[in-house]
C-alpha cells in the first residue's frame, strides 16, 4: 500500500523542511546559542503538548489539526516536531559542529525526499524493513542526503552515513507498542556513524 500525496502530507513535509532549515541557519550563524534556543523550545513544547491533551489552546490546536497525525492529536500532540527538535539538540550537544550539521541536514532532506519519490515507487522493502516504504524512496533519500551532507563532511563519510541513516529510517523501531519517531533516531545514528568514521580516520 502506497502513501498517497495529500495536502496534509505536503503541509507536513513543508513544516519538516522549514524547521530543519531554520535550525541549520541558527546553528551556522549562532552555534553557541542554538542549543539554548532548542532547549527552551523543547521545554515549552513539552508543556504545551501536555496541556493540549486536555485543552484546545487557541492557535496551537489549529496548528495541531493542520499538521499532527490524527492518532497523536489527543495522545501525544506535537510528537514529530518535539522529536525533531530533541534529535537536533542531542546531536548538537554530543558531536563536533561539522558532524552535528551534517546529521541535521540528513534529517531535514532525507525523509521528505524518500516519501515523495517513494510515493511513485513500486519496489517494496521486505522484512525486517518497513514494507510500507519503497526501495526507490530509500535510494533517492540516500542520494539527496549524500549531496547535502557533503557540504559539511567528506564525500566518502557523507555517502557511508547516508546509506546507514536511510537503511535505519526504513526500519520500524518500536518501544513497547509505540513506534519511535525517526526524527529522533535518524540524526543520532548519522552523528554516531560520522563520529566513528572520524575516529577511525576514514
Amino acid at each position: 500500500m502506497k502513501k498517497r500525496i495529500t495536502i496534509w502530507r505536503v503541509r507536513r513535509i513543508f513544516l519538516h523542511v522549514l524547521l530543519g532549515i531554520a535550525i541549520l541557519l541558527l546553528a551556522i550563524f549562532g552555534y553557541n546559542s542554538v542549543k539554548w534556543y532548542l532547549f527552551w523550545t523543547l521545554g515549552i513544547g513539552i508543556i504545551l503538548s501536555l496541556v493540549s491533551i486536555k485543552y484546545k489552546i487557541p492557535g496551537i490546536y489549529f496548528m495541531l489539526k493542520k499538521f499532527e497525525k490524527p492518532q497523536y492529536l489527543h495522545r501525544f500532540p506535537g510528537k514529530s516536531v518535539l522529536f525533531f527538535v530533541a534529535g537536533c539538540l542531542l546531536v548538537l550537544k554530543l558531536f563536533p559542529e561539522n558532524i552535528a550539521l551534517a546529521s541535521i541536514v540528513i534529517l531535514t532532506f532525507a525523509d521528505p525526499t524518500s516519501f515523495l519519490v517513494g510515493s511513485f515507487g513500486n519496489i517494496k522493502h521486505k522484512k525486517p524493513f518497513n514494507r510500507f516504504k519503497n526501495v526507490e524512496g530509500t535510494l533517492a533519500g540516500i542520494i539527496v542526503s549524500f549531496i547535502a551532507a557533503s557540504f559539511f563532511v567528506s564525500m566518502l563519510d557523507a555517502l557511508l552515513t547516508s546509506v546507514v541513516a536511510m537503511l535505519a529510517e526504513a526500519f520500524v523501531i518500536k518501544l513497547g507498542d509505540d513506534i519511535i519517531d525517526d526524527n529522533f533516531f535518524v540524526p543520532v545514528i548519522a552523528g554516531t556513524v560520522l563520529y566513528v568514521l572520524a575516529r577511525l580516520g576514514i
